[in-house]
């Protein structure tokens, strides 16, 4: 058997007469999806006496746009791109292969993904195209009604390798759980059983990746002096201890994640490869001290575990940055700053060799409540900044990168303005104690209905686009909501004022590279 396994081209919006992309791009950011998948089927394969060839197809990367549609926006007309590598390039190795499988978790992805199995059915005919990820778990029919004969809900890394192994005994798919084909294109409730023992995941097949030194873009800027490659994107945990509106995580399962034994032979295997930099992807490493309603740990070892986890990193000399966002308000517990968690996860050096912990931060303000208390994980806004003002004063992370997100029913122009100057406060204050050790970039996002996630449910309504015509508006870049005070299209233009309020523009080029209005 051949498996290739696939990176579709990236999704590239420009405004008609503009040159710089509405959405980021980032073909060399490292990407953990596809060695991990990979990394699961050869193990089964494995244990199953199956032989099989695995290939990573990544046809994100090369520079080449190749114009598909476009949509009127607002006032604009938006031309549509797959930027990186044209489809015709891959024929040949189309023509290898047995199964294809592709990965799609952004919705504004899916015509491209549904694209790039149309064209690999056209090239060759009768093969079995699968493809998996978070907008295929949460939209398969999409997927099926365009050519693709296998969706994969949920985790694949267990019944990714058992319907590779049904296509090379030529037997049915009936007995596979969490799939949807032709013959069952509904989603159903997600079967638990399948989930993946984090302890027993092999380290992701590097080996398939080619040169991990193309790999350089961190996704959150260009990161300080003294962090160096070879970067990887890894995660020890999956799932989260909360279920926020907007995230689609808790579709992934119940929190669970490694101990610290397994944690060690990845990171021994990170090191054997050259391996520098830890982009960290998980949902939220904090969720091993989530509390119950009495206030005891959910997890009776996750504080003890979360310490001898970042002392093993430490001690193999990794640099890392939470780029998925780090619970901060969590390093407050019973009221008081809890500095030995916040030094085991925040505290770096700077040697010879180049820098050893945490290097920068994401920190998520998502909408801070203005207006109305969606998420019990934020804090008061006083109590944030303390918090901030902690980790730079005391841990030495000057490098804070934040997440906000417009757009919300109740985000009148007076909420959206408190927003800005809540955020100007923390900038404010922070560059007071850490004058140019203090390098805070704000990442404002339109609130974008994720399918998978509670608020596509609630808010659907609000879309002011068919998800199936236009799926590249769904995303944080774009707004795809009308509300009763704001058009997509104006709560668009905040975002852009806002982007350059909080932000100088040179720094949004460095971090962004975006159109910025």
């Amino acid at each position: 058997m051949k498996v290739n396994l696939y990176y579709a081209p990236y999704p590239s919006q420009i405004f008609e007469g503009e040159t710089d992309p509405v959405n980021t791009e980032r073909p060399f950011n490292p990407r953990s999806a596809l060695p991990t998948l990979a990394a699961g089927l050869r193990a089964f394969c494995a244990s199953n006496g199956l032989s099989c060839e695995i290939e990573i197809v990544d046809l994100q990367l090369g520079s080449q746009r190749v114009p598909y549609k476009s949509i009127p926006y607002g006032p604009r007309i938006m031309n549509c791109y797959r930027y990186g590598v044209p489809f015709e390039e891959a024929a040949e190795k189309i023509r290898e292969a047995d199964v294809h499988g592709i990965t799609c978790n952004f919705t504004n992805s899916a015509q491209i993904v549904a694209d790039l199995a149309r064209f690999i059915k056209q090239v060759k005919p009768g093969t079995t195209v699968v493809v998996g990820g978070v907008d295929c778990t949460a939209r398969p029919e999409y997927y099926l009604r365009r050519g693709v004969d296998v969706v994969v809900l949920g985790e694949g890394e267990h019944v990714f390798g058992r319907v590779v192994e049904a296509v090379a005994n030529r037997r049915g798919l009936d007995d596979i759980p969490n799939i949807c084909t032709a013959d069952r294109p509904t989603a159903t409730r997600i079967d638990m059983s399948a989930l993946v023992n984090l302890d027993e995941l092999e380290p992701m097949a590097l080996d398939l990746v080619g040169d991990l030194s193309l790999f350089d873009d961190t996704a959150e800027g260009p990161p300080p002096a003294g962090v160096h490659g070879n970067f990887i994107c890894w995660e020890t945990s999956r799932g989260c201890a909360w279920r926020c509106s907007f995230c689609s995580a808790p579709s992934r399962g119940h929190y669970r994640y490694m101990s610290a034994e397994a944690m060690d032979r990845h990171l021994k295997y990170f090191r054997s490869l050259g391996v520098r930099t830890i982009v960290w992807q998980e949902d939220n490493p904090l969720s091993r001290i989530q509390r119950k309603g009495t206030g005891d740990y959910l997890y009776e070892r996750g504080r003890e575990e979360l310490l001898q986890m970042f002392d093993l990193i430490r001690g193999h000399g990794f640099a890392w940055e939470f780029a998925n966002g780090i619970e901060f308000g969590k390093f407050m517990q019973d009221g008081r700053f809890d500095h030995e968690l916040a030094a085991a996860l925040l505290d770096s050096t700077v040697t010879d060799e180049g820098w050893v912990g945490c290097y920068r931060v994401q920190i998520p303000l998502d909408n801070m409540n203005i207006k109305k208390k969606r998420f019990p994980k934020l804090l008061g806004v006083d109590e944030q900044v303390d918090i901030l003002a902690t980790m730079l004063t005391d841990h030495g992370v000057g490098h804070q990168t934040y997440d906000l997100f417009i757009g919300y029913p109740e985000h009148d122009p007076e909420g959206i303005d408190l927003f800005g100057d809540y955020c100007l406060r923390i900038k404010s204050e922070l560059s007071a104690l850490g004058g140019s050790t203090y390098q805070p970039y704000f990442n404002v996002f339109n609130l974008a209905l994720l399918p998978g996630a509670t608020d596509y449910t609630s808010l659907r309504s609000l879309l002011a686009f068919d998800i199936e015509e236009h799926p590249e508006l769904v995303g944080i870049f774009l707004s795809a909501v009308e509300t009763d005070h704001f058009s997509y299209w104006d709560i668009y233009q905040k975002r852009l004022h806002m982007t350059n309020l909080l932000n100088d523009r040179e720094l949004h080029r460095r971090y962004d590279g975006i159109y910025a209005g």
